[in-house]
């Protein structure tokens, strides 16, 4: 038996009564941490690998003032291709030039910071680059992924006086605008000398943000179906905009089907934008499943009845999602099947973590490549404390802004385990280690264990490094009343400015409810 549960008990008991953890889902390669998750009283945790630490990106630099230093601000210039060339600033701007001989590819890198940090552009709507070229000469933005594989994104050909204006909305799609780290000018063959006036980024005047509002998850759908009243009833006493209803099986019967595209028809009849629910982990494996459901439905709806259909695929849960890109690639390619799927009759709503900021493909952020295909999101932003969801939600609002999606943030109310972790970390010395992960059984195994093992042939050495408890009221308004869960809605939807931002979901209609008055 597992003697200690959770994180208080590892407190009292001594690692010799703990017993072994099975691992079910794949080990990686290569691992350097390995979190264990105890919640409420479980004494099972969840598993959690990580592989090597990898350097921290350098903190952008985010311009306030939208006109770059050309003298000053930029960095040095560096030419490559099979030619020679230099860079002057002059009181103007800057020159520069490079000489080369037959059809080959020459040109100059510039860093935009001369500190070398990145600039975070993703706050501006357009950059704006005047100068004079003799020659043809290709413009280029790079960020600091496609830095270091040595790749660029074309913005713009230039020739004679120029004043290019390039939208960032579109170059955002293939490069991360927070972290833009240079200029590429080249030409395809030949020599050429630019003449850099002016660099500034472009800010549209502020729109009027449109109006936000509020909604509700409802996963009961059998209840919802039977009793439409209780939940418009609620929907109505908050305000709210939207509700979010669970699809049904696909092994339910027709009649019930049936039964749940007339609510869907009844709830937007009454005013309130209807989105049909539904998703889970496995969709990215069996995505034609997902699709299917969403055809069916759309086969019982009238044109026009259905707001939306938003799915919450949550592809993180499948075992070793996270440990390679071709992973992440797979969950993008299910949301554009599931888009086709929708065939233009309705919108696609992708719920997603805030921290989907985090792993890239291709050098973006997953949420990005997601928000491309979506029509817009509901960011699973957790938290009591405001300032924190606008702090953890902030890159996801400000991407909404540039690729004009909306974006919804969202509140907890049901009720959450106190999570207990424990984090153990790499060891080269058995003596001072606490644990022992043994691939050839699939366990990790705590000491003490025989003589035999220390000499297992594919087991590793971990220690723990550090212990920490996650809280539910820093996650859920549960145990609040609904007074206070009203009035931190109304402080998210009045402060929070940004203009993709299109209101606040809530998770979910029973939790609500079950929230003292």
């Amino acid at each position: 038996m597992f003697a200690f549960a959770a994180l208080r008990l590892m407190a009292l008991l001594p690692l010799a009564q703990a017993g072994d953890i099975s691992l079910s889902g794949p080990i990686p390669s290569t691992v350097y941490e390995i979190e264990l998750t105890y919640a409420g009283e479980r004494t099972d945790p969840t598993v959690a690998f990580t592989g090597p630490p990898q350097s921290l990106p350098p903190l952008p630099y985010r311009p306030f003032v939208p006109i770059l230093e050309l003298r000053s601000g930029l960095g040095e210039g560096r030419v490559f291709g099979p030619c020679q060339g230099g860079m002057a600033k002059t009181d103007s701007g800057i020159d520069l030039h490079w000489t080369g001989e037959g059809a080959t590819r020459c040109g100059q890198r510039l860093a935009l910071r001369r500190t070398g940090k990145p600039l975070d552009l993703m706050s501006y709507q357009q950059l704006r680059i005047s100068g004079r070229t003799t020659g043809q000469v290709v413009v280029a933005l790079e960020d600091l992924a496609g830095n270091r594989r040595q790749e660029n994104v074309p913005v713009g050909t230039v020739t004679g006086s120029f004043n290019l204006l390039v939208p960032l909305k579109e170059i955002g799609r293939r490069l991360d605008l927070r972290y833009v780290t240079g200029m590429v000018l080249y030409t395809e063959a030949g020599s050429a000398r630019v003449s850099l006036d002016r660099m500034e980024f472009v800010q549209e005047p502020p729109k009027e943000r449109p109006s936000v509002g509020t909604g509700f998850w409802v996963w009961n759908y059998r209840a919802a179906v039977k009793d439409p009243e209780t939940m418009l009833a609620t929907c109505r006493t908050q305000s709210c905009s939207r509700i979010l209803i669970q699809m049904p099986a696909p092994s339910e019967d027709e009649a019930l089907w049936r039964e749940y595209a007339g609510l869907l028809s009844r709830v937007q009849e009454a005013g309130i934008d209807v989105l049909a629910l539904d998703g889970y982990p496995e969709a990215i494996q069996e995505p034609q499943v997902l699709a299917d459901k969403i055809r069916r439905l759309l086969q019982l709806m009238r044109p026009g009845v259905l707001f939306g259909v938003q799915l919450d695929i949550e592809p993180y849960l499948v075992p070793g999602f996270l440990e390679d890109e071709s992973q992440l690639r797979r969950y993008v390619d299910t949301v554009e099947i599931l888009k086709d799927a929708i065939a233009g009759r309705t919108r696609l709503s992708m719920v997603i973590p805030f921290w989907l900021t985090t792993p890239t493909i291709h050098g973006r952020p997953l949420s990005y490549a997601v928000m491309d295909i979506a029509d817009e999101v509901a960011v699973m932003s957790y938290r009591t404390d405001l300032d924190e969801v606008q702090d953890i939600a902030e890159d996801i609002l400000r991407y909404g802004e540039v690729s004009e999606k909306p974006v919804w943030l969202a509140v907890e109310t049901t009720t959450l385990p106190v999570e207990q972790h424990v984090v153990l970390r790499r060891d080269s010395q058995p003596g001072r280690a606490d644990a022992l992960l043994d691939r050839d059984h699939r366990l990790l195994r705590w000491k003490p264990v025989s003589e035999a093992d220390v000499v297992v042939p594919h087991g590793e050495w971990f220690r723990i490094h550090h212990r920490f408890t996650v809280r539910p009221e820093s996650l859920t308004f549960a145990g609040r009343s609904r007074a206070e869960v009203s009035t931190a809605i109304k402080q998210m939807l009045d402060s929070t400015s940004h203009r993709s931002f299109a209101g606040v979901i809530i998770h979910d209609l029973d939790g609500l409810r079950a929230l003292a008055e």
